[in-house]
């Protein structure tokens, strides 16, 4: 909402420069002012001038401020997810694995997210979950709790490991020589969900042509829309260009 002040509307005989009528001329009503009828008894017109309208959330049925609410919360929600799984590890010492199978049930389900933060390898002790790449087949990632561990002549660990869910322990061994391994410290349960949903055959393949194509046909509106054309100027500030008292004199 802008305030604009503006003199009475009137023919003024002549073009009138801020140099020709000083401030004390106008605050007595005397002089070039008086004859330009500007100072005592002339009251400024005020007027509102809205710059820009906003729908008012009173006009709005329950059903609609609560859809309202409700998609902020999501959105919000959305957004502090993203930041926490995919911004957060590059930031702070601490990396999130989504559990896509069942080898840890009940401590982690399909769905979970680990959180994981870095220990020396000489702090593990059996019954801590580590999250490592198995040293077999595709060196995949796993998230499974210690049984044993063994220190080696050259001073490195060898650590067996087995899933809560499985019948028998892994049939590997992880040598780890120094250094630090990631730990399983916390499980946020089904937060993971979404990229376990996307993870599935078939799924992945879908995702990777519809979502450039879902950004391709929100931009393109957003491209060739026309441009709106510029309103009618505001009278006001018409006037308030034109005012002796504007800067640049009234020009």
């Amino acid at each position: 909402m802008a305030v604009v002040t503006t003199a009475p509307v009137r023919d003024l005989p002549e073009a009138v420069s801020p140099e020709s009528v000083s401030f004390d001329e106008i605050v007595r009503g005397e002089g070039r002012a008086a004859e330009l009828g500007l100072g005592q008894g002339i009251t400024p017109s005020v007027t509102l001038v809205p710059r820009r309208r906003f729908s008012s959330p009173a006009g709005r049925s329950l059903p609609a401020l609560l859809l309202y609410q409700l998609g902020n919360l999501l959105s919000t929600l959305a957004f502090a997810l993203f930041l926490f799984l995919a911004v957060g590890p590059h930031l702070f010492p601490y990396q999130t694995m989504t559990m896509l199978t069942g080898s840890m049930v009940p401590k982690i389900k399909p769905g979970d997210v680990a959180v994981d933060t870095r220990v020396a390898i000489y702090d593990l002790k059996p019954g801590d979950i580590i999250t490592y790449h198995i040293p077999i087949q595709d060196n995949r990632i796993v998230s499974h709790r210690i049984v044993s561990i063994r220190t080696e002549t050259d001073g490195s660990l060898t650590v067996q490991t087995k899933g809560d869910a499985n019948p028998a322990n892994d049939p590997w061994v992880a040598n780890f020589e120094g250094g630090t391994v990631w730990r399983v410290d916390t499980v946020i349960p089904k937060i993971g969900e979404g990229i376990r949903f996307l993870r599935r055959p078939g799924v992945s393949q879908i995702a990777t042509y519809l979502a450039p194509a879902l950004l391709v046909a929100i931009a393109l509106p957003a491209i060739w829309r026309p441009r709106r054309r510029r309103g009618e100027p505001d009278p006001h500030d018409v006037q308030t260009r034109h005012s002796p008292f504007a800067p640049g004199g009234g020009k």
